[in-house]
């Protein structure tokens, strides 16, 4: 009998990781692992697909309507942003000096629905041919205000900001003046057009 050797292949450290990936890929994937792993690429792909129109739906409005992106505070509501003449009453109806709310129906555009829908706004008449007319919302967050004769301001109810009647801030967080819409005098009969971009 002649002793045969037999020779095998030295592994060195640096073939071992390669032999191991190796024989990873190769073996066989078991029925439960190929089964999760399918679950979890169709669970991916259904998520991605859910979440374009998602996304899409609530970008499209902002990048439509030519406002500016806010991810914070919106002072004025999207739906009540009109470019279109409103007429708000007869100057003669206002009296000087006292601040009055007035609610509209306006031809209103929020991203691509046009509607008409009542817009409210505060009109203070400064002289016999002269008017300023605000948005009702306050410039911190957007809370509604009213005017208070008491303290002779616009008053926000959410956190005690306030406006005199030319519309600058006299207290609290607003960190800037009342929104005030662009307007004109025709026959007597005053009208209100866009805010400023922006606002």
């Amino acid at each position: 009998m002649t002793d045969e050797s037999v020779t095998t292949p030295e592994t060195t450290p640096e073939s071992a990781p390669e032999d191991e990936l190796e024989a990873t890929l190769t073996e066989p994937v078991s029925r439960r692992t190929f089964v999760l792993r399918s679950m979890a690429a169709i669970g991916g792909v259904t998520g991605a697909l859910l979440a374009v129109p998602v996304i899409g739906f609530a970008v499209a409005p902002a990048l439509k309507s030519g406002a500016p992106v806010r991810f914070l505070s919106t002072s004025v509501a999207p739906t009540l942003r009109s470019d279109t003449w409103t007429r708000i009453g007869a100057l003669a109806d206002f009296e000087i000096g006292v601040p009055k709310y007035v609610q509209v129906e306006r031809h209103v555009v929020d991203g691509w629905v046009q509607e008409n829908a009542p817009v409210g706004v505060h009109v203070v008449r400064r002289s016999e041919g002269e008017a300023v007319v605000y948005d009702p919302h306050c410039t911190h967050l957007g809370c509604p205000l009213a005017w208070s004769e008491g303290s002779g301001a616009f008053v926000c109810p959410c956190h005690g900001g306030s406006f005199g009647p030319d519309g600058v801030v006299k207290s609290g967080p607003p960190p800037r003046s009342m929104v005030r819409y662009e307007t004109k005098i025709e026959n007597g009969d005053l009208f209100i057009g866009a805010l400023p971009p922006g606002a």
